[in-house]
């Protein structure tokens, strides 16, 4: 997978120590289950690469570590401590008391005995290793997104749930002849009796990974293969429960390809080749990638999550309030409608706290409200068909609050989203004074056009570069809060391209947006450079002169409507021609290529 730090932690003072985070390029553990010892040990071994500022790299692990070796050289355990970093109760992450540089590679490995892990217990399928007449095991990964530390970090060396990476376990269970079940959505390979190997895919994230051991007399399953609408192989649905449960395994597999249909035709494709159900006996359920731990009645909503949570996942645990909410509204009935109440009080869903590690409970209720609130705006079906476009576009990877809110601005044109995210996603205040956000011309160039650019990278350069066809391109824009405004606690930036011409007219020319980014906490007389993604697909061929058209709007500042670009600062035009390679006699420059 590439190397993404958008959604990561940014470098964080912890005592003394500049914490910075990693990209985990491989993951493998060695775990053995001695039943006749009743003990568990194991032995992890983590590459990883520094991200882009050299200091202390983080990551997590619940369990007390014996031995560490870094790039082959033994090192005291305690130089990983968990560290406090201010996130609450079991909000600790481990802290490498050395400084590596950006971008380099490092490989660590640890040797530990499981024990009780050091997060949250709390719920109904909390991590559990059992161990019963020294012959028996059971095992649950036991993940939780409303109990902090509950993802892979329970048992093993892993990340915060921005990083993707592929995590290989050799598991075997010794001291025994009793046969045992491994239930895993990994792909699992008998080794030995009671001996597995197990891959999981480099698109997981730590939210991801389901393992549940048995012995093979506690549980019984069933599987088959289905045909689903969309989806151009068979998808196998496998269906655990334990011994002594009354579910009917074949019903049940009925109704979860019933669930699976019903959202590939709204949605689009499952990601997978096969769902794994795993029913606990308990009450409520756990989404994973293709697969839940659950009870009945909660089957639809963790199916559900497949598209919305697992397939697309929040990106931190401050971004989990979408998934259930989303999911919740789905499951109440998509097509209800409740307009936004701005008499209301605040509601904060996302907390944008880089080392949040749950989601509030209240993304359940206040969260489906919120998308009723949109639903009542855009239409729910116009809302359906912009969460599809967003499983399309996102589907395997990881979406923030942010980028929600830029897709569905950008999707329908409705920019008076900005308001209901400000009061009932991040929870702000009503701002006094009203702030008055603006474009604002680089100090040398009294242009307005100025103000919105074009670059071939995103690296907020006020350079102008001409828009390179087939490649992305970055819109850049220079955003201002005039002196003597209040702070504007988040705001939107909207860029449309469209075919030259002389006059527009804001709204109807500027939106739908071709791209939306977001920014927060820009304070008074500041100025500030944001940026958006141009997709290469929508960018025009060479020689193409076009326009770029961008708006800025915030809580109580949005451009008027029936204006042109040169009537008022919160919109903005410039013209741009599409760039041609230069070519060296017959032949292109390859210089001039798109890369």
């Amino acid at each position: 997978m590439p190397i993404d730090f958008a959604h990561a932690p940014p470098p964080t003072a912890v005592g003394a120590l500049h914490a910075v985070p990693v990209h985990i390029r491989d993951l493998r553990a060695v775990l053995t289950l001695d039943t006749a010892a009743e003990a568990a040990f194991a032995q992890a071994t983590m590459t990883y690469v520094v991200g882009p500022h050299s200091g202390s790299p983080i990551f997590d692990l619940r369990q007390p570590v014996q031995t560490c070796t870094l790039d082959g050289v033994a090192i005291d355990p305690g130089l990983i401590a968990a560290r406090d970093i201010g996130a609450g109760p079991h909000g600790t992450v481990r802290v490498l008391d050395a400084v590596q540089d950006a971008g380099s590679v490092h490989r660590m490995t640890l040797t530990y005995e499981l024990t009780t892990p050091a997060n949250d217990l709390s719920g109904t399928h909390p991590p559990d290793l059992h161990w019963s007449q020294c012959v028996r095991v059971r095992w649950s990964f036991g993940m939780s997104d409303l109990h902090a530390g509950r993802y892979l970090e329970t048992w093993f060396p892993s990340n915060l749930p921005f990083d993707r990476f592929p995590f290989r376990l050799e598991l075997r269970i010794t001291g025994t002849t009793l046969a045992h079940s491994l239930i895993t959505n990994g792909d699992a390979t008998v080794v030995g009796t009671n001996s597995w190997s197990v891959r999981f895919p480099a698109w997981f994230t730590p939210m991801s990974p389901l393992v549940e051991i048995r012995p093979e007399d506690a549980v019984q399953w069933k599987s088959a293969a289905i045909a689903l609408p969309v989806s151009p192989h068979p998808v196998s649905i496998e269906v655990w429960k334990q011994s002594s449960g009354k579910e009917n395994l074949a019903a049940l597999i009925s109704r979860i390809a019933e669930f699976l249909a019903d959202n590939e035709r709204t949605y689009g494709a499952f990601l997978g080749n096969r769902f794994v159900c795993v029913l606990h006996g308990a009450s409520g359920g756990m989404e994973y990638a293709h697969a839940a731990t659950t009870s009945v009645s909660a089957i639809g909503h963790e199916i559900f999550h497949s598209w919305f949570g697992r397939g697309v996942s929040p990106a931190t645990p401050a971004d989990g309030w979408w998934d259930e909410a989303y999911t919740s509204f789905h499951e109440n009935g998509d097509t209800r409608t409740e307009p936004f109440d701005f008499t209301q009080p605040p509601i904060e869903l996302c907390s944008r706290l880089p080392f949040q590690r749950t989601t509030p409970t209240a993304s359940y209720a206040q969260g489906s409200r919120f998308f009723r609130g949109v639903a009542a705006g855009i239409g729910p079906y116009r809302l359906r068909a912009l969460m599809a476009d967003l499983y399309r576009k996102y589907g395997g990877t990881s979406v923030s609050t942010a980028d929600l809110e830029a897709h569905l601005v950008a999707g329908c044109g409705a920019t008076e989203l900005v308001d209901a995210f400000h009061r009932f996603v991040y929870g702000f205040d009503e701002p006094a004074p009203n702030p008055c956000i603006i474009f604002s011309a680089a100090p040398e160039d009294l242009a307005r056009a100025s103000a919105v650019w074009v670059r071939g990278t995103d690296d907020r350069s006020s350079t102008p570069e001409p828009p390179k066809p087939g490649r992305d391109n970055w819109f850049h824009a220079r955003v201002r809060n005039p002196a003597g405004a209040s702070v504007c606690r988040h705001f939107i930036v909207t860029f449309a391209i469209r075919p030259a011409a002389a006059s527009f007219t804001y709204p109807d020319d500027f939106l739908p947006a071709t791209a939306v980014t977001v920014g927060f906490d820009l304070v008074s007389g500041q100025s500030r450079i944001v940026s958006a993604r141009w997709p290469a697909a929508l960018v025009p061929p060479p020689g193409t002169t076009v326009s770029l058209l961008a708006s800025v709007h915030a809580r109580r500042s949005h451009p008027a409507s029936g204006t042109h670009p040169w009537e008022q600062d919160s919109t903005a035009q410039r013209d741009l021609t599409i760039d041609r390679p230069r070519r060296c006699g017959n032949r292109t420059d390859p210089a001039a290529q798109p890369r």
